[in-house]
This record gives structure tokens, C-alpha cells and sequence, in this order.
């Protein structure tokens, strides 16, 4: 069989394509559905999320509880003169384990008749004789009495 001419074979080409292509956008259902949208004069944009702010609260102070003061004793203390002796008893024929100077500030331990026990600045702790401290008579009074 013989070909036909050129021209009726396009126009049959035509005719499948349009009728493919018919059915391919029949298929599609609405066109203008299948199209991606149109560009608008004014640029949209996507919503973000709302951030709401949170405020922190202040953490709250630590409740204070009251500490009930526990006096601390006011040291009793004595100032030497002058130079003077500082022994390993109550007593003159007691051994010197120290000497403090004129103007030293001795802590008053305790107290057995006319002699201190005494913690001197250096750190040695003995007994002074009463005649060569000079000792408030307020002090005096609140010195322990102790053992030898």
C-alpha cells in the first residue's frame, strides 16, 4: 500500500496528539488546579510561629531563718606594766616559762588565790603573779577559779 501523501499524515499526527493530550488534561481534572499559582504583585510570606515571651520569675530569696546569736564571751584580759614573769605554777618557786613585755595584753584564764592563769601573745600559757598585772575589778570578778 502506498503511503499517503505528507499532509494527511501530519493532520494524523495531530489528531493523535491532540487526542492523547486531551485525555491526559481530562485526567487531570481542573487545569487551573494542576497549574502552580500565579505571582501576585505583593510578596507573600509564610506565617512564623508566635513566640510568646515567657518572663522569668524572679527566684525568691531564701527565707531567712532566724539563728538564735550565742553570745560570744568577751575575752578577759589583763595588761602587764612592765616586764614581768610568766610561771609553770601558782607560785614564786615555780619555774619561768616565759616573759612578757611591758604593755603585753595577757588573756586571764583562770584564777587561784593571787595568781592568773594567763595565755600570753606569744602563745605560753602560765600563771602571773596579781601584783604585776593590772586587772579591772569587773575583770577580775568574772576570772574562774581553778586548780592548780
Amino acid at each position: 500500500m502506498p503511503h499517503p501523501p505528507a499532509p494527511r499524515r501530519c493532520r494524523t499526527a495531530a489528531a493523535v496528539i491532540t487526542l492523547v493530550l486531551g485525555l491526559a488534561l481530562a485526567a487531570c481534572g481542573d487545569l487551573a488546579a494542576a497549574l502552580p499559582p500565579r505571582p501576585t504583585p505583593f510578596p507573600t510570606f509564610a506565617r512564623l510561629p508566635s513566640v510568646t515571651p515567657v518572663t522569668p520569675s524572679p527566684t525568691p530569696p531564701p527565707s531567712a531563718t532566724p539563728v538564735p546569736a550565742t553570745p560570744t564571751p568577751e575575752p578577759l584580759l589583763a595588761r602587764a606594766p612592765g616586764p614581768a614573769n610568766v610561771r609553770s605554777g601558782p607560785g614564786v618557786s615555780f619555774g619561768i616559762v616565759g616573759v612578757v613585755d611591758a604593755d603585753d595584753t595577757v588573756s586571764l584564764l583562770g584564777r587561784t588565790g593571787e595568781w592568773y592563769r594567763v595565755a600570753t601573745p606569744d602563745g605560753v600559757t602560765g600563771w602571773m603573779s596579781e601584783q604585776v598585772l593590772d586587772i579591772d575589778p569587773e575583770i577580775a570578778a568574772a576570772v574562774p577559779p581553778v586548780e592548780p
